[in-house]
């Protein structure tokens, strides 16, 4: 489904991803991991656009989306959850979810009715401002509102950051429960025991290289990944 071939990525003189290489199949959830400046963050800002790569190719679909603006690939059908939830404050719940529908008004009633069913604490403060939500609400809505352009493939940066526990595992409940309906997953999480949990594959990010990939079962069992991410 989305395919990311030898890119290379700058903030002016900072080579931040180095010949990067990944590949997410349709129907799996793919988990990017590492420290803090690994390059996770710019990954998902390239592929969607945001920021752009000197070389490489990426494509999405078996089509070249590397130098289309953000909102030609997201009508292609990529959604970019971005980190920190990046919601509209000042707007109701409902508000906020029919931004995500800008680019298809004519199906924004019927996927609203989906994203009310996934997250009924939505349906219940659709009239509610979005700032005076919880930090799990507020990404539940950050959420929703990625599942209002319908995408076959959802991008989510760090979705439970700032969570308490128990928030943290409901959210991997809905990401895991998103996949089983058919919406592929590309996930950058800080908590790498989690995202390697749910994850089919896994890429593990160093200073802008892929220093390891592979099944996330298999990361997860591996010495050397263990003690640099999962404290073990």
């Amino acid at each position: 489904m989305l395919e990311v071939k030898g890119i290379n990525v700058y903030y002016d003189a900072i080579h931040v991803i180095r010949d990067m290489s990944i590949e997410v199949q349709n129907g799996e959830i793919v988990t990017l991991i590492g420290a803090n400046g690994a390059g996770k963050s710019t990954t998902l800002k390239t592929v969607s656009g945001l920021l752009r790569s000197r070389t490489g190719e990426i494509t999405f679909m078996n089509e070249r989306i590397d130098n289309m603006p953000p909102h030609k690939i997201q009508r292609k059908g990529l959604a970019h959850v971005p980190e920190g939830r990046r919601i509209f404050m000042q707007m109701t719940v409902k508000e906020n979810l029919e931004m995500g529908a800008y680019s298809r008004p004519g199906e924004a009633d019927e996927a609203l009715d989906t994203v009310y069913a996934r997250f009924p604490r939505l349906k219940e403060r659709r009239k509610q401002i979005a700032g005076t939500l919880s930090g799990g609400e507020q990404q539940m809505l950050a959420m929703g509102r990625g599942l209002m352009s319908r995408p076959k493939l959802m991008m989510l940066d760090e979705p439970s950051m700032g969570l308490a526990p128990v928030l943290v595992e409901q959210i991997f409940e809905i990401i895991t429960g998103l996949r089983d309906e058919g919406v592929t997953i590309l996930l950058v999480e800080q908590n790498a025991s989690m995202a390697l949990q749910i994850a089919n594959r896994a890429y593990v990010l160093e200073t802008g290289v892929v220093a390891f990939s592979g099944p996330s079962g298999e990361l997860s069992q591996s010495d050397e990944i263990r003690k640099a991410y999962l404290g073990g």
